[in-house]
């Protein structure tokens, strides 16, 4: 692989933002996982993941978001992708995974799906 994965966590509005980008395969998804595992804190209940600026994901990848998807629901929070470019939208697709994810174009529209009208968060 040639695009090292990177990922980086931001905070707004008491949900996290990971931005993904490169190439995951197994060796880039541990970076991945630790993005998205459920804090203990309070701070950040939901958490969106960016998929916008990834150019490959394999299997090891779709585990990673199946397994933070499960961790998400299982502590009452929700996990939102977001900017899926068509590599990673096939992957989900080809996989029939699509509908157990809630994904949004873009990061906003993914902030305003855990938001309610008010921007205090929406309904569960």
């Amino acid at each position: 692989m040639n695009a090292e994965a990177r990922v980086a966590v931001t905070r707004t509005g008491g949900v996290r933002i990971a931005r993904a980008g490169g190439e995951f395969d197994l060796d880039g998804t541990a970076l991945l996982a630790d993005a998205l595992a459920v804090p203990g804190d309070e701070g950040a209940a939901d958490t969106v993941l960016d998929l916008s600026d990834v150019a490959f994901a394999d299997s090891a990848f779709l585990h990673t978001l199946l397994a933070a998807r499960a961790a998400h629901r299982d502590a009452g929070r929700r996990l939102v992708l977001a900017g899926a470019p068509p590599p990673v939208l096939r992957l989900l697709e080809l996989t029939d995974v699509t509908r157990v994810f809630t994904l949004r174009d873009t990061v906003g529209e993914a902030l305003g799906t855990l938001r309610g009208p008010d921007g205090g968060p929406g309904p569960r």
